[in-house]
């Protein structure tokens, strides 16, 4: 198995035929190829809560018609435009999450869910409430690595200690499912 990837950076639209993401205060110029590579590793949203690797990425990229498409993940990464996660508690400590779309209440037809989107243009997920915690509080957290300490908080027994490193699978899964739907996107930690 090849490491997680993570796409870095908020999308911020065209500017002179080239694509546009910001990832802290710096803004990144990607021609076609390259964008098409950065939004394939935010992944497919079928994945859920899955693994999403470098070798997926190169896969749909391929089909996709990009030629060379390791290079441009390599590139990428270089960058910062994508995160190659080999180990989960340096990415964690390093990037920070920032949601997108608004709280828009249970979902109608599954209660225990948590509907988000955009009001009067419909839902963009529903999310169950360990990946609603995370979007919800994420973006106040200055790292990802704070969520997982929080979580690992809440949720130990009371006569135990928490574990943040065990917490930290379960915060990449969640991650993945609201990056994949396009419900927030990670950043560089301050």
């Amino acid at each position: 198995m090849t490491a997680l990837v993570f796409p870095i950076g908020h999308y911020n639209g065209v500017r002179e035929q080239e694509q546009v993401v910001r990832v802290g205060w710096s803004q990144h110029r990607l021609d076609a190829d390259a964008f098409a590579v950065w939004v394939l590793a935010h992944a497919v949203p079928e994945i859920g809560k899955g693994a999403w690797t470098v070798d997926d990425v190169v896969v749909h990229a391929q089909r996709a018609g990009v030629a060379e498409p390791a290079a441009y993940v390599e590139r990428l990464a270089d960058a910062g435009l994508i995160a190659v996660v080999e180990e989960g508690r340096q990415f964690a400590q390093r990037h920070r999450l920032d949601i997108m779309f608004v709280g828009l209440g249970n979902a109608p037809d599954r209660l225990e869910g948590h509907a988000v989107g955009i009001p009067g243009l419909g839902t963009a997920a529903i999310l169950d409430p360990d990946c609603y915690e995370l979007w919800q509080w994420g973006s106040v957290a200055p790292t990802l690595w704070h969520s997982c300490e929080v979580r690992a908080t809440v949720t130990s027994e009371p006569s135990g200690r928490p574990d943040p490193d065990a917490a930290l699978a379960e915060i990449l899964g969640d991650l993945r499912f609201l990056v994949a739907r396009g419900c927030a996107y990670l950043d560089v930690a301050g």
